[in-house]
């Protein structure tokens, strides 16, 4: 990123939302507009041509949508996407999950207009994620069909810790950020239907996509996917998600506890709880998986899952669009494990046949 201000692009194709966009832009002297394209394919031209530090990208446009101009952008000329849209139907909101598929870091609803009560809360929160998004490290995106991810390399880490007695695995739980809805399609696209583990899921997500984050897993999961209610209990071969703006906990053995404490540094719904929880209700017989993400999230949590003797998975800096929790993990020695989200299909299997 350029030192000092932060170079954005926007993508957007109404003339009305560019002017409100442009607007907040402007009026914040942390951001310099670079370009305004006004659709998928001028998107692509103008991130090569400006090399912007943050792209804030409309889904629906002329030429090309966002998700294929993200899915180029991030093979070709990697830079933080910020998807801003209007949702209204179910069927936007599951497109909306497919272009966090494609690499974008993540989504948020687009502001609302001068007039609106929510006005300054909207802009406030669309100009800050711009901020916060414009300074993560992301890697260029692969088409990794029949790409053989190479082993990583462990220089300069803890060493794992060698597997500490017999353990009879009862629980699969998956923390996950920016970059992360990925590697949960491809871990849970390989589980077979007779998965014998219930799966509790927390992926950073606006409140407002927890729903269609859900219906969009559901597309291709072999093993139904729900999200939880509190007090209900979890079933194997099950995978439950918290709701919008709420933590997911383990409360006792096979129940679920949907929480609305506070944010854990400023994250609801938090890896760092499920983690906390699952460790003191399950011990060493569960399995952890930290993925893509920004932050430290679930790092610390995980330290202490790998000490008492959890099977514990981080995915590996080359499968990752951002390396920042898997990072901090693995600098913790948090890791019995470091593999690709593909590779983890196969451990996960073994481990509890």
């Amino acid at each position: 990123m350029t030192e000092g201000v932060i170079k954005v692009l926007i993508v957007e194709d109404s003339l009305v939302n560019q002017n409100l966009l442009k607007g907040l832009i402007l009026s914040d002297s942390r951001f310099k507009l670079v370009g305004i394209a006004n659709n998928g394919r001028q998107a692509i031209e103008f991130v090569s041509l400006y090399s912007p530090d943050v792209v804030s990208m409309d889904i629906h446009m002329p030429v090309m949508d966002g998700v294929e101009a993200t899915m180029n952008i991030m093979q070709k000329t990697p830079v933080p996407i910020v998807i801003v849209s209007s949702f209204y139907q179910t069927s936007e909101v599951e497109l909306a999950i497919k272009v966090l598929d494609a690499g974008a870091v993540t989504i948020l609803p687009k502001p609302f207009g001068p007039g609106h009560p929510k006005f300054a809360q909207s802009s406030r929160q669309y100009l800050n994620m711009l901020k916060a998004m414009s300074e993560v490290k992301v890697v260029r995106r692969k088409n990794t069909d029949g790409f053989k991810i190479p082993p990583p390399s462990l220089s300069g880490y803890p060493a794992p810790k060698a597997m500490q007695g017999s353990r009879e695995f009862k629980v699969l739980v998956i923390g996950a950020s920016a970059g992360g809805p990925e590697g949960i399609r491809t871990i849970l696209t390989g589980l077979p239907p007779d998965f014998s583990l219930p799966v509790l899921i927390v992926q950073h997500i606006d409140a407002n996509f927890a729903e269609g984050f859900c219906s969009w897993l559901n597309t291709f999961s072999k093993l139904p996917v729900h999200i939880a209610v509190n007090g209900e209990p979890f079933l194997p071969g099950n995978v439950y998600l918290p709701p919008g703006d709420r933590h997911l906990s383990v409360r006792s053995e096979g129940v679920i506890a949907v929480i609305n404490e506070g944010p854990i540094k400023g994250l609801r719904p938090a890896v760092a709880i499920l983690f906390q929880s699952a460790a003191k209700v399950y011990g060493k017989n569960l399995i952890a998986v930290l993925l893509s993400g920004m932050g430290k999230d679930g790092a610390a949590e995980l330290k202490t899952l790998y000490e008492i003797g959890a099977h514990t998975i981080v995915q590996s800096e080359q499968s990752c669009l951002v390396f920042g929790m898997p990072g901090e993990a693995v600098k913790l020695g948090a890791a019995s494990k470091i593999m690709s989200p593909t590779d983890m299909i196969k451990e996960i299997t073994d481990l509890i046949k």
